[in-house]
């Protein structure tokens, strides 16, 4: 993957995250009340966690090493080849798993307001993500 499509990748998200924030900005009272605030903000969410992936298996396969299978797998090479944080892989891992959650439909409508705080505070992790992956392109 070229470093231009990388870029486009990270404004992608740049402007997915901005659009998660604006929601997520809303008291969990207001939020909850439309059905298209929750599903913007979980489709906003799953698109985060897949552009990331997307990037990690291309960096990480032109760097070398095999396609990673899952989103898990992903994160890790990418912490692996020192583009991520070690200590941030366990909150890309817990993405991942709410990404699955959203995608797989295991009784999560229930309480969306797990969703609702968890997706806040995984914000600054793909904030942080965007820089690493501006920094890594940079060398």
């Amino acid at each position: 993957m070229s470093h231009d499509l990388i870029i486009k990748k990270l404004e992608q998200m740049n402007i997915l995250l901005d659009e998660l924030k604006s929601l997520l900005i809303l008291p969990f009272s207001e939020f909850k009340k439309s059905f298209k605030n929750i599903r913007s903000a979980e489709r906003n969410f799953q698109l985060i966690i897949e552009i990331a992936s997307d990037i990690n298996a291309h960096t990480v396969t032109e760097l070398g090493s095999e396609t990673p299978d899952t989103y898990r797998e992903s994160f890790n090479r990418m912490v692996t080849l020192n583009i991520l944080d070690e200590k941030l892989l366990k909150d890309f891992v817990k993405s991942s798993n709410l990404r699955n959650i959203l995608i797989h439909e295991y009784d999560f409508d229930e309480d969306n307001f797990i969703f609702y705080n968890s997706a806040k505070d995984f914000l600054p992790l793909y904030e942080n993500y965007i820089q690493a992956i501006r920094e890594y392109l940079k060398k």
